[in-house]
């Protein structure tokens, strides 16, 4: 962690718990997937949780893409973060960054905005994240 709870980089997610009723080879409005990892920072060790579930809610009209919306909590020993974001459904599982924006909601992270953005390694095991928030606030 850079500053006071400004940066956690090089996190690594490890999941704990996985499901979905989505039909991966052809998803569908309506269909949902759920998720619990641990959050461990290389020097820190297990720093929290992420609980979070994502939706299919509609094909994007230009191309047929399945979107999807993502919520999450992130449970840190020093508060709550709240993240919520759009993303195409392919990105969950491609092995690119996805980024999504995020804002404290208790403790130490409490009114604070930034951004989370992590990424799959092995599917339905780890992932790579970080959690960023600027440094001052937002307008």
């Amino acid at each position: 962690m850079r500053g006071t709870h400004d940066m956690y980089e090089n996190l690594q997610e490890v999941l704990s718990d996985f499901g979905a009723d989505i039909d991966f080879d052809n998803p569908k409005p309506g269909q949902r997937g759920w998720y619990t990892a641990d959050l461990i920072d290389p020097e820190q060790g297990k720093i929290g949780t992420v609980t979070g579930d994502y939706r299919l809610v509609f094909e994007r009209a230009s191309d047929g893409m399945p979107m999807v919306y993502l919520t999450e909590i992130l449970s840190l020993k020093d508060g709550e973060v709240r993240v919520e974001a759009w993303a195409e459904f392919p990105s969950l599982s491609s092995g690119a960054w996805l980024y999504c924006p995020a804002v404290g909601i208790s403790g130490a992270y409490l009114g604070r905005h930034g951004f989370r953005q992590w990424r799959p390694v092995e599917l339905g095991k780890t992932a790579e994240a970080k959690i960023v928030f600027y440094t001052s606030p937002m307008s």
